[in-house]
């Protein structure tokens, strides 16, 4: 269930009746972000069942955060295995976790678990392939089991080592050739289950057709499109038109083309204006500390690249009038800021959910890249990358600096 830029979720089990409420604090509502303030929209069942679904999960759940969030420092901090392992223990004194394919609760505990593996055998994708992804199931409606596929497989056509660049530009770009794509994603010893290996396939062309134009576009929703259509295994079809759906929902020119922002002080300001410079938002509140530590980092690229990048920060404040407020306290972010304007629909449509979020817009006026590297991590290399790409339009380094 979706309202504005509230979510909540309810698990429902087939061949059962619910009697549900949904409920929501109507003055929390009316903030921007309300889950920030407490104010989750809400369902509840009104039919007092402990074995339900939800219940289970979501003590299991709050179990799991409280042991993990007690040693969550010596783990991620100090890679202390001791205290992994005594989550782990701790875990199973009390939940039965195992590998059970067929039973869909057990099969969450076991995948949501797998996080404290992956932090562990993060150099070690054979340990992490053959516990979790060597068996005869997919569990396609288990969000635990797709949380850890999509991370084990992001990002993979330049974090494979059996994968070559160039080939696959070959068989999207000059074949446009789904058989011999297939073949080549086939030397990869992961993706040796051909359900795997078309299932990423699919992540892979959403991916390459959103983040990098050296992929001919049409050939991806082609190819997409034949997945679509003639796939041997009956739950990649929606899976695949989900996909298509989301390439061309982001390639819509209207995403940046129609929207109505406010600058600060009330003046209209159009992202169609921009049209012949890259133009990067950050999305943002105010009261938000992390997304105002990154505007430092932000600062030190306005002042590198101001030449060839607009640099927009989007306020989602409700109250508009903070964005004045908020520059007058910090005169030194001197880049382009604007308010959302209350275009709840446009949000939506871009998925901003979580706060702070970035998008890159090229010179084109078309998304370039929904989803970027946050500036604290990877978004100083991935700009150098796309300048010097940009300007020496002969010579293609991104796929060699990917490789390394």
């Amino acid at each position: 269930l979706e309202i504005r830029t509230s979510k909540a979720e309810f698990f429902i089990e087939p061949n059962r009746k619910y009697d549900f409420t949904i409920n929501m604090d109507a003055d929390m509502f009316n903030q921007l972000n309300p889950q920030d303030y407490g104010a989750f929209i809400q369902i509840t069942n009104n039919q007092d069942n402990p074995n339900d679904i939800n219940n289970k999960i979501n003590y299991f759940s709050a179990y799991f955060n409280h042991v993990f969030d007690y040693y969550s420092f010596h783990i991620v901090y100090d890679h202390d295995k001791a205290a992994c392992d005594t989550v782990k223990m701790l875990l199973n004194s009390k939940f039965n976790i195992r590998y059970q394919p067929l039973d869909f609760y057990t099969s969450y505990m076991f995948y949501d678990a797998s996080q404290l593996d992956e932090m562990y055998w993060q150099k070690d994708a054979d340990s992490l392939y053959n516990k979790y992804l060597n068996n005869d199931y997919i569990l396609y409606n288990n969000p635990a089991y797709m949380h850890f596929f999509n991370a084990f497989y992001n990002d993979y056509p330049f974090t494979s080592k059996a994968l070559d660049l160039d080939r696959l530009l070959e068989c999207i770009n000059d074949a446009n050739d789904y058989k011999a794509l297939f073949n080549e994603y086939g030397k990869d010893k992961f993706l040796v289950n051909e359900r795997i290996r078309e299932l990423v396939i699919i992540k892979s062309l959403s991916m390459l057709y959103l983040n990098y134009p050296e992929f001919d576009k049409a050939n991806i929703l082609l190819l997409l499109k034949g997945i679509a259509e003639n796939t041997h295994f009956a739950e990649h079809k929606p899976i695949a038109d989900n996909a298509i759906n989301m390439v061309s929902k982001f390639s819509d020119k209207q995403l940046v083309n129609e929207v109505k922002l406010k600058e600060a002080n009330g003046k209209d300001f159009s992202l169609k204006k921009q049209k012949g410079k890259w133009v990067y938002l950050h999305f943002f509140r105010t009261d938000c500390i992390e997304c105002i530590r990154e505007m430092m980092l932000i600062k030190e690229l306005n002042e590198k690249y101001k030449d060839s990048i607009t640099f927009v920060g989007v306020s989602l404040d409700f109250d508009k009038y903070k964005l004045q407020t908020f520059l007058n306290k910090y005169p030194q972010f001197d880049w382009q800021f604007v308010n959302f304007n209350q275009q709840y629909t446009w949000l939506n449509r871009l998925e901003v959910n979580a706060l702070p979020d970035y998008l890159l817009i090229s010179p084109q006026g078309e998304i370039h890249q929904r989803y970027l590297d946050a500036p604290s991590t990877g978004l100083v290399e991935y700009l150098t990358r796309l300048m010097y790409h940009a300007e020496e339009k002969d010579d293609n380094p991104m796929f060699k600096t990917k490789k390394q």
